[in-house]
């Protein structure tokens, strides 16, 4: 199934919004809350799966990006 291109690139900050909402959520309702050690184990699997999908994305382009080589001579005139 092809995602489009908008919500592909938008993945990580999607994973990112919901481990940010958990961990919000737990913090808010406090050590008391019966799901609270759920909340902040879910928070964390999100936020690190955000940071897994950008660091292999980031990873791919780089290998995919174009090396151009730019090497300036510089000439000294003065040098004899």
């Amino acid at each position: 199934m092809l995602v489009p291109d908008w919500i592909y690139s938008r993945i990580p900050l999607i994973w990112l919004s919901i481990g940010l909402l958990f961990l919000f959520i737990g913090l808010v309702a406090g050590p008391d809350f019966r799901y609270f050690y759920p909340y902040l184990l879910m928070s964390a699997i999100c936020l690190s799966r955000a940071l897994y999908i950008y660091q292999c994305r980031r990873k791919f382009h780089r290998r995919n990006r174009i090396a151009f080589l730019n090497e300036t001579q510089v000439i000294d005139r003065n040098r004899r």
